[in-house]
């Protein structure tokens, strides 16, 4: 007979080797052995609808990793209560994220949050999109305005490295239609219907009492009117004085010798630039004196010389009274002897010696 299976030990090895599985899949399935795997979280007010876990993740259209865990924040943080009521960051739903380090090669081991830092400040965001054929919606990292879309500052510290998100192109749809229904919804549109209405009744109004009949004749007489004045006028006399006014301003002008005038007008430019130099000269202060010219000064001067002159004429009057009378009997004696030798020219040299008493005299 053969031996008997021993069922327990049976038992204890399937047991055994059941927790092994279990321990396996846990720390394989938690990345524990996987150094070279990024984790990444992020945060969303919005619906997820589409977004599973398994999702890929793309960053600018290139597939670098995929969603690894959905959850509500509220489940893995402690979220607080603003004012003893629930905070406004329950509903927000997290989604955890990997990318293999080797996809991302510039998030080196020591330098993933620097480098990711200056990313956020460009504006990295990641958003939710989703496939039009599919329905299937995926995560998807790019650049946008970090001014319209700020950072989301929550209220806990992120287990993994937290990367803002954005809202989803369509929530961003909605969100503008609904402001321009909210918008349109303000205008009082029956308002406007009422002002229309009246703004037609006052013109109706107006068009009732203006008497067009009447303002259709007076404007028919009055283009009538006009019509008789402008042919009663005598443009033909008017053209001819007018052609006769030009023909006299020709004859003016030829008869103004523009020419020659504008050879006197240079001659006396000239005249006057040479009447300038002149008194420039004449005015000048004299070689050896500083400063300019002192006409005042000059004329002074000029003044102090004739006083002086007429006090000298008038203290030596008596002698100077002599002198012009010797200087006037020289004179008639001299007048005398040229007319004796114009009458008798031989007397110069043949005329007798003067007595001898009158040598003496």
């Amino acid at each position: 007979m053969g031996r008997k299976p021993s069922y327990f030990k049976i038992g204890v090895f399937v047991i055994l080797a059941t927790v092994l599985l279990l321990v396996a899949v846990v720390i394989f399935g938690s990345g524990l052995f996987a150094p070279g795997k990024l984790k990444f979280e992020t945060y969303f007010n919005e619906s997820i609808t589409g977004l599973t876990v398994g999702s890929p993740v793309e960053f600018r259209g290139v597939r670098i990793g995929q969603v690894e865990t959905i959850a509500f924040a509220g489940g893995t943080y402690e979220i607080p209560r603003e004012n003893g009521r629930l905070s406004g960051f329950e509903p927000f739903v997290r989604v955890v994220f990997f990318v293999p380090r080797e996809t991302m090669p510039q998030f080196a081991v020591d330098r993933t949050e620097s480098v990711l830092e200056q990313m956020i400040a460009r504006g990295l965001r990641v958003r939710i999109n989703s496939n039009i054929l599919t329905g299937q919606g995926y995560l998807e990292a790019n650049y946008l305005d970090p001014a319209r879309f700020p950072v989301l500052e929550v209220p806990w510290t992120p287990e993994h490295i937290y990367i803002p998100s954005a809202p989803s192109e369509l929530t961003t749809l909605k969100d503008s239609l609904d402001k321009i229904l909210i918008r349109l919804q303000e205008i009082d549109f029956e308002g406007l219907v009422d002002s229309f209405r009246q703004t037609l009744v006052a013109v109706e109004k107006a068009v009732g009492e203006a008497n067009l009949a009447r303002v259709s004749e007076e404007a028919t007489g009055l283009l009538a009117e006009a019509r008789q004045k402008v042919q009663s006028l005598d443009t033909e006399g008017i053209s001819d004085a007018t052609r006769r006014l030009l023909a006299s301003l020709d004859q003016t002008v030829t008869d103004a010798n523009v020419p020659a005038l504008s050879g006197e007008a240079k001659r006396l430019i000239a005249e006057v630039r040479v009447t300038n130099d002149n008194l420039r000269r004449l005015l000048a202060a004299p070689e050896g004196m500083a400063g300019g010219t002192n006409l005042p000064e000059v004329v002074a001067r000029l003044n102090r010389a004739l006083a002086s002159i007429d006090r000298l004429v008038a203290t030596e009057k008596p002698e100077i009274e002599v002198i012009i009378g010797n200087f006037r009997e020289i004179s008639d004696n001299l007048r005398d002897l040229t007319e004796s030798l114009r009458a008798r020219p031989s007397e110069l040299f043949f005329s007798k010696p003067p007595r001898e008493s009158e040598a003496y005299k």
